[in-house]
């Protein structure tokens, strides 16, 4: 599923435009027929309420942030304040311009770009999203029913408006139980109707995108009840957290105390709006006119209204600061959000815990006698090698960590516990194989595994391994001692496998590195090689280090490895 990015130089149409002008006109005029005044001192009138309004507001980001959360893979790794800033920057962008969904979804999974790869992300934010938007069929209908309770029409209409929300029910039983079904209805109609002869060529087209979606959709949509029942609880906390919101207000401005049944017409009305005139930044003008008119309908009058649409207008507003703020931290641009519409790729760090119950390093023992001294520098070292990492452009960065060390102590150098994953095998080349398959599984394209004790590694050598990835290729980086201290791989087609290139490796010694590539050319792969390296295993490699190393460049890698081992100098520790 390919996902449009947020911005490409696109610029709003003539209709977008218009819409635009149209609805600061009509927010302009029902403000002034409501009275600047009156709605001035109706806001004022708010006082800390306002503050409960950002809090419900905020709650209802996280439950829909919580649904995208639910429809992810298992293994992620992703956690609620990764998601919720993303939903919320997504949302920013979706009412500041014109385009909307167009602009505002992406936002979501770029954000999240260093963090997980697209196609992780962007199947479990379609399905969420289509959630959703049967919640809203859902909630529309009864909206529409519960108009009728409050209006107290002639019964003689309840037949106009029950069939369209039966009908809205069984569109959201429906598209429900095809999914669950797995039933490709959509790509086989288009079929059908290509092979009668109904613009054959572009339907065909139409048609393999659909089904392309529709596998993925299918892949990813949860498969348990339980699952399914949370997710669809939790996009039913987010329109109660939305009729609080509306009821909370009114009680605050309005001239007579509002019931729940009112609150949940105005918020229908609210999200007609939002359905219609969603190429309307912030749905200004017609949120006033259109809340005006249940206002008056429902007996508040359109003053209310105004106020209450204004008070929903603010809010956005703060949200939408709160938002840019989270992607200017991020450092996404218009354009870094464009280029990042690509699967990215990742550098995985095979490492043990530094506080681990076995200490690290122990070949330099002899230069290093101290057990505490060594893990020192080995938390250094994979400091050091963890800065590199991420300084690659659009590339994720996971920590792959060793059984018998565990996962603990890696918060204390600045790693995510969603950025670790642990290895398995019986052996490093088993080890290796495994945990590529686990960052193909979680939809990256490209992944390069190294080392921890490369604390001077040039960014550029991961660069270029990235660089040269081809399917069919593998790139190695040959290591001084013979082996080899960084591979890459592309992930295999679907159904494929990750080539065996670790079966009968000499691990550990000069050889194997040569037997490495008899197995890529068994294999059939071609081998790209980038510039050799060395990693830190003994004291010959300790003596290089210390000759590279230079403290007084504050630019240059190897800068904590660096400060740990002038603090060694001079002590017994170091020979």
């Amino acid at each position: 599923m390919r996902t449009p990015p947020a911005t490409s130089g696109r610029r709003p149409g003539t209709a977008s435009l218009l819409a635009t002008a149209g609805g600061l006109a009509l927010f302009g005029y029902y403000l002034h027929e409501a009275g600047v005044t009156t709605v001035a001192g109706n806001i004022r009138s708010l006082g800390w309420t306002f503050a409960l309004v950002l809090v419900l507001s905020g709650l209802r980001f996280a439950a829909r942030a919580s649904a995208w959360r639910r429809c992810l893979a298992p293994g992620h790794g992703l956690g609620l304040r990764d998601l919720l800033p993303a939903h919320i920057a997504g949302d920013a962008v979706a009412n500041l311009t014109p385009l909307s969904l167009v602009a505002g979804e992406p936002v979501k999974v770029l954000y999240l770009r260093r963090r997980a790869p697209l196609g992780t992300t962007v199947p479990a934010l379609a399905i969420e999203t289509l959630f959703y938007t049967l919640s809203i069929t859902v909630v529309i209908g009864a909206g529409a029913v519960a108009s009728i309770v409050v209006v107290q029409r002639p019964a003689s209409e309840w037949l106009v408006i029950g069939l369209p929300l039966t009908a809205l029910l069984l569109l959201a039983g429906g598209t429900h139980w095809l999914i669950w079904r797995r039933v490709r209805f959509a790509s086989t109609a288009l079929r059908r109707l290509a092979r009668r002869g109904v613009m054959t060529a572009f339907l065909e087209r139409a048609a393999h995108r659909v089904h392309d979606a529709e596998t993925r959709i299918h892949h990813g949509y949860p498969r348990t009840g339980s699952r399914v029942l949370l997710v669809a609880l939790l996009e039913t906390t987010f329109h109660v957290l939305a009729v609080a919101e509306v009821f909370l207000v009114l009680s605050a401005i309005s001239g007579r105390a509002p019931t729940l049944v009112e609150a949940f017409v105005f918020e229908t009305a609210n999200r007609i709006v939002n359905v219609v005139f969603k190429v309307v930044p912030l749905r200004i003008g017609v949120d006033q006119a259109g809340t005006a008119w249940v206002a008056a309908l429902l007996g508040f009058g359109a003053t209310t209204g105004v106020t209450l649409a204004t008070v929903r207008t603010a809010r956005m507003l703060v949200w939408m600061a709160v938002g840019m703020a989270a992607l200017v931290r991020r450092g996404l641009s218009p354009t870094r959000l464009a280029a990042g519409a690509t699967a990215p790729s990742v550098v995985a760090i095979m490492a043990r815990s530094p506080f681990g119950a076995r200490a690290p390093k122990s070949r330099l023992q002899p230069a290093i006698p101290a057990e505490a001294d060594r893990r020192r520098l080995y938390a250094a070292f994979l400091a050091d090698t963890l800065a590199t990492c991420r300084t690659v452009p659009d590339t994720a960065v996971r920590v792959a960590y060793a059984p018998d060390g565990g996962p603990g102590g890696f918060s204390r150098l600045g790693i995510d516990e969603a950025e670790l994953l642990a290895q398995r095998g019986s052996d490093l080349g088993a080890r290796e194989r495994a945990l590529f398959e686990d960052l193909f599984a979680a939809g990256y394209a490209k992944a390069v595994i190294i080392g921890s004790d490369l604390p001077t590694l040039p960014r550029a050598h991961l660069t270029q391994a990235l660089g040269r990835l081809r399917p069919g290729t593998v790139t190695l980086g040959p290591a001084a001692d013979g082996g080899y201290y960084l591979i890459g791989l592309t992930a295999p087609a679907p159904g494929g496998a990750v080539p065996d290139l670790f079966t009968g490796v000499r691990w550990g010694t000069s050889a194997a590195l040569d037997d490495t590539l008899r197995a890529a050319a068994r294999a059939g792969f071609a081998v790209e090689r980038v510039a050799a390296w060395y990693d830190v295993d003994d004291a010959g490699g300790l003596a290089r280090l210390r000759r590279d190393l230079d403290p007084a460049g504050k630019d240059t890698p190897g800068q904590a490895t660096a400060r740990v081992l002038e603090q060694l100098t001079g002590t017994e520790a170091v020979t």
